[in-house]
């Protein structure tokens, strides 16, 4: 028995006054490659925290974001009146046309996923022309890709929990290197610069130092090798 990802009670609390470090890190990769964005589009917006850093740091451009769980759509809706947030599926965007962003984002969620394409597939289609979507989650380094599902140790009995299916770079590269509309694309890891202490819930994460000093993330369940996947997309035409 499985359940349906949701995570509301997380974002339950406050809204955070201060971005993440992660919002801040994404939006200067956007700037570094020279894309000065008129729309973005966040899949998986939750509570739109990272779209409220967006707008503050581009105030000119529109801000769409795009989010199954609707009552984190209501949420969102509640704290950010100058965005729009829709709840919809990652894996079939119909609600937006192909070519309406200069930036997608899709940040800690293709890993809920059993299979990453159609999700990133979307995300492709309704990027602009010179465009690019960035993913950031979990890439297998190795050729490997896993199923993985989780429960706390508490009840033998409750259902299973998606979220944390690992996929190979090499698997996602060889889709993106037969998929239409993809200029380039690489890989860039994604480290902490400060640490993060363990939770009473396991689940979420915490850094950790290997033998070099290095912080490395990971969770009760496993070790967390997050990178960013930049997607840059070409001049398609029609």
């Amino acid at each position: 028995m499985r359940t349906q990802y949701k995570r509301t009670s997380v974002y339950n609390g406050a809204d955070q006054s201060e971005p993440k470090f992660m919002f801040v890190w994404l939006c200067e990769q956007l700037d570094t490659l020279g894309i000065s964005p008129s729309n973005i589009l966040d899949v998986g917006s939750a509570a739109g925290d990272f779209l409220k850093y967006a707008k503050k740091r581009y105030p000119a451009a529109h801000c769409d974001g795009v989010e199954y769980d609707i009552d984190l759509v209501n949420l969102a809706k509640q704290r950010h009146l100058d965005i729009s947030f829709h709840q919809g599926d990652a894996n079939n965007m119909a609600l937006f046309p192909g070519n309406s962003f200069d930036a997608v984002f899709l940040t800690g969620v293709h890993s809920i996923f059993d299979d990453f394409r159609p999700a990133f597939s979307e995300c492709i289609r309704v990027a602009k022309d010179n465009g690019a979507v960035f993913v950031t989650g979990l890439f297998n380094p190795y050729p490997l890709d896993a199923r993985i599902h989780w429960r706390y140790a508490d009840n033998l009995e409750s259902a299973w929990h998606p979220g944390y299916n690992l996929f190979s770079k090499q698997s996602v590269s060889t889709f993106l290197n037969g998929l239409g509309g993809v200029k380039h694309f690489f890989f860039k890891a994604f480290t902490l610069p400060f640490d993060l202490l363990p939770q009473d819930d396991p689940v979420r994460s915490w850094t950790e130092q290997d033998d070099s000093g290095e912080r490395t993330l990971r969770n009760g369940i496993m070790p967390l090798n997050l990178e960013l996947l930049v997607i840059q997309v070409e001049k398609r035409g029609g």
